[in-house]
């Protein structure tokens, strides 16, 4: 498999003049980026100048994804820039076979204010329906929802208000203030033994519930619209089918548009055919 191809730019990023911006490695655009973050840190701003990434590679499909800085960590601290991001979200939103990816935090319904942040700036609910929702870093709630009806109960809100998350062990490293060539090297094998270690968690935890309910047979298993989202894998096929069914959708109109141009090429074609036999300059 060749290796992937990075483009990377944007209006306040300062590149290395030695680095080609059109074709530069993973770990340059992790260096690139890390900087460009740190810098606005140092200067206590937000910036609503994008950074734009090209990845190409054979073993992807095409998609845009537009990534928003943090909602709650923002939350009371420094400068208020929520409004800056709900005008990058209704922006982004509006436009054509966009869908909206919700990283929840593992704690109740009534306390996550990612939802009431995505109401206010949608002006309503029915942004749900074109949503989909991970409950990140669920390793915190694990020992809260040690047995079947419990976890229910916890995820009885959600439901209720017709969200049902993917539950993602998100991986952490032990320490983040490292060299950033052995940052990047690090977090890249984190990611590598994720799905791995996130599996092993989740089976544990499975397990528990079963062991539960076998001495206590009042108790019960987890819901099953909940169970078939468990881990990121999962949550990664609902991506790839929705991308599957827009592009079913979408070809009609790609093939119209094919015939369109190449009609109009074939009578190009004929037209200087017709002058080249006539010697018609």
């Amino acid at each position: 498999m060749k290796e992937p191809r990075c483009e990377l730019s944007g209006t306040e990023l300062n590149l290395d003049s030695s680095i080609d911006s059109e074709n530069m490695t993973m770990d340059q655009v992790f260096k690139a980026i890390t900087e460009h973050n740190k810098r606005l840190a140092d200067e206590d701003r937000f910036s609503t100048a994008s950074l734009n990434l090209v990845y190409r590679a054979n073993n992807v499909q095409n998609m845009r994804f537009v990534d928003t800085p943090g909602i709650i960590s923002n939350k009371g601290q420094g400068k208020d820039n929520r409004e800056d991001i709900k005008d990058i979200l209704r922006s982004t939103f509006g436009k054509e076979n966009t869908k909206l990816c919700v990283l929840l935090e593992p704690k109740e319904f009534s306390t996550n204010p990612i939802i009431d942040f995505c109401d206010e700036t949608f002006g309503g609910r029915e942004w749900i329906d074109k949503a989909i929702f991970l409950m990140t870093k669920f390793d915190k709630q694990l020992e809260d929802s040690r047995t079947g009806s419990k976890a229910n109960k916890f995820f009885l809100d959600f439901v209720d208000n017709g969200i049902v998350p993917h539950l993602v062990i998100t991986p952490t490293l032990p320490k983040e203030d490292l060299p950033l060539p052995e940052l990047f090297k690090e977090r890249r094998e984190l990611i590598d033994s994720a799905t791995t270690k996130e599996k092993h968690k989740f089976d544990e935890w499975k397990t528990a519930h079963r062991k539960f309910l076998e001495t206590n047979p009042d108790d019960e298993l987890l819901q099953e619209n909940i169970a078939e989202r468990i881990g990121f894998e999962s949550a990664k096929k609902v991506m790839r089918k929705i991308m599957l069914e827009d592009t079913a959708r979408r070809l009609p109109e790609v093939l119209t548009s094919i015939r369109k141009e190449l009609g109009s090429c074939q009578n190009e074609l004929k037209s200087l055919k017709e002058r080249e036999k006539f010697n018609d300059p």
